[in-house]
């Protein structure tokens, strides 16, 4: 059935002028606004193409084919020649930082001695810092907010100074913060409340009291009861947030926030977390269950199922995964190219050896670990292939990563080695990957059958050592090698070896895998 919601708004007067389709957008709500707003400055929209044809014998110069180009219109190309403002933020916007004590971000030269660095006048200056100084110095701004300050002093980034102002206006915006944070959620609570504090010191002091902490500050106040700083936090992120951001926001909340209340921050929440879901379809109940099945993914990929909450159930008709971890359906439904399993018929004598050896292990099940080595070029992407396809037509977990994007990207299903497996960004010696044994990560490693890490010797040993940990402590078996189970890794130490800034030969050696 077809009704007016299939229709896009039109004007037919505008239509019959320019003779072209126009639509029509009425802003009647901040919703249109922010939409509006994300869609305007996210850039100018591109068109690829081809003009090339093949030549005498058929091939296609791929480089040269691709064309990437923008479209100016007349009064664009007017507009910029003459010099006028294309867009414009009126009245300006400053953003305020957001720190504990001695935390902020200090910008210099990387060549500077730190010593100096640090001891320098300016290293200790904030906005927040000298906010509260501010407040001492000036008694008449004691009644300013923090996020009102703008509009009332002018920031010197020179001097790292609030002077008075006398002309235009600004408004201030102090930094989101995720409740998930702890201390500096509760910080941003006490400076949206909290009048005329001259330190972090007297932010902890209530009644002539010194806190403990900023939470414990913020309940003397009475300015966190149950959950009513947590319905602020989800109802200030409406107003800038998308609702895949929201739900996220949501499920953190959740997990580290323990609402007393989850079952009405649901029902106060649910409509701007389920903006785009409404978009698309008709039925409130499958927009409900849409949003929950979003929030149970993030859930779960936090160690956390949505049972523990007091949540609507999701129904089984509208679950195809039947509670499965997002992870897993992620891998187990990778569509690979029938071409890719007739790959293994071309393999050459040394590419057949490495073949044959590691799927016999991978049907053993009793693990092993492999590199295969070669410069680039020499067929190592045409195995891995074969092999991803021999395993995932047998209905098995194969995991495809790669230390580099540009590597994982041309294998099926490749995913970045610190995405798939939640390696840390800084690695030292015993580190472990950032996954729990209940996430779905480990649900996923446990069930693969073969685990696939090319361009390895890019990387760093501590990260593929982090994984050694963290594959043993998941598995429950120490004394093997990634928990026995098949790992394949590739690459040409001929070729990058790991980045160690300004380091000498050895550190770059003890660095490699």
């Amino acid at each position: 059935m077809l009704d007016n919601r299939w229709v896009v708004p039109y004007n037919p007067y505008l239509l019959r002028m320019f003779n072209c389709h126009i639509n029509v957008e009425v802003c009647s709500s901040i919703k249109a606004v922010k939409y509006i707003y994300k869609y305007i400055y996210k850039g100018h929209d591109k068109a690829s193409f081809s003009i090339d044809q093949p030549d005498a014998d058929g091939n296609i110069d791929e480089i040269k084919r691709y064309v990437d180009a923008r479209w100016v219109t007349p009064p664009e190309a007017m507009w910029r020649i003459f010099g006028f403002p294309l867009c414009a933020n009126d009245p300006p916007v400053l953003q305020l930082p957001l720190h504990l004590l001695n935390m902020h971000r200090f910008a210099f030269n990387a060549q500077a001695d730190l010593k100096n660095v640090v001891s320098s006048e300016n290293a200790s200056k904030s906005m927040l810092t000298e906010y509260f100084k501010a407040n001492e110095l000036h008694p008449w701004a004691r009644h300013i907010l923090y996020k009102d300050f703008p509009g009332s002093f002018t920031w010197e980034k020179k001097k790292k100074i609030w002077k008075r102002r006398v002309e235009c206006f600004q408004l201030g915006r102090i930094v989101s913060a995720n409740p998930a944070e702890g201390e500096r959620y509760y910080l941003r609570v006490l400076l949206n409340h909290v009048l005329g504090k001259t330190s972090f010191e007297d932010l902890l002091t209530v009644d002539g009291v010194v806190c403990g902490s900023f939470r414990e500050s913020g309940e003397r106040l009475g300015l966190i009861e149950a959950d009513n700083t947590l319905d602020d936090c989800l109802t200030e992120a409406e107003q800038w947030a998308m609702p895949c951001s929201l739900r996220r926001l949501c499920a953190t909340i959740l997990v580290h926030c323990k609402p007393g209340d989850v079952r009405g921050l649901w029902d106060r929440h649910l409509e701007p977390m389920s903006d785009d879901y409404r978009r698309t379809r008709t039925s409130p109940n499958e927009v409900e269950q849409m949003v929950l099945l979003d929030i149970r993914g993030m859930l779960q990929s936090m160690g956390k199922d949505i049972i523990d909450f007091s949540l609507p159930m999701i129904d089984d008709a509208f679950d195809p995964t039947e509670g499965e971890a997002r992870e897993i359906i992620e891998e187990s439904t990778i569509e690979f190219d029938e071409s890719d399993t007739k790959l293994s018929s071309s393999l050459n004598f040394e590419q057949r050896a490495a073949y044959d050896e590691i799927l016999a292990a991978v049907e053993r099940g009793d693990g092993g670990i492999f590199f295969v080595d070669g410069p680039g070029g020499t067929g190592k992407t045409f195995l891995y292939r074969a092999m991803l396809a021999k395993v995932r037509r047998e209905g098995k977990i194969a995991i495809a990563t790669a230390t580099s994007g540009v590597a994982a990207s041309i294998m099926p299903g490749g995913r970045t080695a610190h995405l798939r497996f939640k390696i840390p960004l800084s690695c030292d010696d015993g580190a472990s990957c950032s996954f729990t044994k209940q996430s779905g990560t480990a649900k996923l490693l446990r069930m693969a059958s073969l685990i696939l890490w090319d361009e390895a010797s890019m990387t760093k040993r501590q990260a593929v050592e982090a994984l050694d940990n963290s594959m043993r402590d998941i598995m429950g078996i120490r004394d093997r090698p990634f928990g026995g189970k098949t790992v394949v890794f590739g690459g040409d130490f001929r070729q990058v070896l790991p980045v160690v800034r300004r380091g000498s030969r050895g550190q770059i050696i003890d660095a490699s895998l």
